[in-house]
């Protein structure tokens, strides 16, 4: 067993931690909440609006979505491949989506998606 007896570090370590210390403690922070609420000023909310509104505030608009030049990346050979491969991939998630809402009409429109993506990254593969 380790040298370190449980039993003597419980009775030792009220030595350590004196309960007149704990007290002292106690009333500071009371002391340093109530000072700290006190500087505090009360503001009326017409106060607070209005000097939100006298702010100068940029409002900076959104950049748009560039829109990617697919020609520097793949050759017409492949953009028709990914092409083709992205329209068949959707016509069988809205076969499948159909297909789930037929067989279950009361799910949501966003479970019967999740378990026709299922069905369709399921059947791609196995291919």
């Amino acid at each position: 067993m380790s040298n370190i007896n449980p039993i003597n570090f419980g009775v030792n370590a009220n030595q350590f931690f004196r309960q007149e210390e704990k007290e002292d403690l106690t009333q500071g922070t009371k002391k340093d909440a109530e000072s700290a609420q006190g500087a505090q000023k009360k503001y009326e909310s017409s106060e607070i609006l209005g000097f939100m509104a006298s702010q100068n505030i940029d409002i900076i608009p959104v950049k748009t979505q560039k829109t990617l030049d697919v020609s520097k990346y793949v050759t017409p050979e492949q953009e028709a491949r990914i092409s083709d491969f992205m329209n068949n991939f959707q016509a069988d998630y809205d076969y499948a989506l159909n297909e789930t809402m037929q067989e279950f009409p009361d799910l949501s429109e966003e479970a019967a998606g999740s378990i026709a993506l299922a069905f369709v990254n399921s059947s791609y593969d196995e291919a």
